[in-house]
């Protein structure tokens, strides 16, 4: 069985405030190890299930955070990003049976974890992907079954396991946290490896193939920024539209096309 992973920091046990997320702050070195804890706790409980071969996606900041030799030799982990539109999900193709997410977190405009955000907490709003309010993991998630790929487990905090639930009921999911105003509230880091393990060996020890939720056969994204400047001039990618002073659209039956269309104007 060949898994990807894609890894995120937000959605890690404890994690708080967005200095815990920077490389260059002093607290970010205790939550980078949690991170690789977190996603060493996927990969083993993949290897329980069964894989022989795993391709971790380091998908936060400069992609340089996990510490590899936490990892089990099954896997391996692209660190860097290297510009192709699947981003968070690069590397992935249509030879994987399943698709795991680590330490994703809720969207843009919720409150459901302090740090909610979606592809750019300084520059969007809000994105909406067919009039819904859409997370990372959504777009990860799309990306994974443009390649028929099915979505089996995600951790992170609370709001964004709920969402998943309306995506696909049979996700298994682990809530790390729960998010109010600029607090959390989080298990045990402890906890959160071993829960990781056990639910990832579970959904992956059973029928995957319910878990793939065809795509739609349009996309219309609607990105709304923070600023009405940056909308004007994004609204001058080719087949994008200004909907309003803050919000740019792009409609298409490819949704590798909307992938492209996001690194152009993000």
């Amino acid at each position: 069985m060949k898994i990807y992973i894609s890894a995120d920091i937000e959605g890690v046990a404890g994690i708080t405030a967005v200095e815990e997320t920077n490389p260059d702050h002093k607290d970010f070195p205790r939550f980078a190890k949690r991170m690789s804890r977190e996603v060493a706790a996927a990969c083993e409980g993949a290897v329980n299930a069964g894989a022989t071969d795993i391709l971790v996606k380091d998908a936060h900041w400069f992609a340089r955070n996990i510490d590899d030799e936490m990892l089990p030799r099954e896997a391996r982990l692209h660190r860097g990003w290297s510009g192709h539109p699947q981003a968070m999900m690069d590397g992935i193709d249509a030879t994987f049976d399943a698709t795991l997410f680590v330490g994703y977190h809720a969207r843009a405009g919720t409150g459901g974890n302090p740090l909610a955000h979606t592809k750019s907490g300084s520059v969007i709003q809000e994105m909406k992907i067919n009039e819904i309010s859409t997370s990372e993991f959504r777009l990860s998630a799309f990306t994974a079954a443009m390649h028929g790929v099915p979505t089996a487990f995600l951790s992170g905090d609370q709001a964004l396991c709920d969402e998943v639930a309306e995506y696909c009921d049979g996700i298994g999911t682990y809530a790390t946290m729960e998010g109010r105003g600029t607090s959390t509230t989080s298990v045990h880091p402890d906890v959160a490896v071993d829960e990781i393990r056990a639910r990832v060996e579970k959904s992956l020890s059973g029928d995957l193939s319910g878990l793939l939720v065809a795509n739609p056969e349009r996309f219309k994204v609607a990105i709304e920024y923070k600023k009405a400047a940056l909308a004007y001039r994004k609204g001058f990618y080719p087949g994008a539209y200004v909907e309003n002073e803050r919000i740019v659209c792009f409609e298409t039956t490819d949704w590798f096309e909307a992938l492209r269309f996001m690194v152009f104007v993000i």
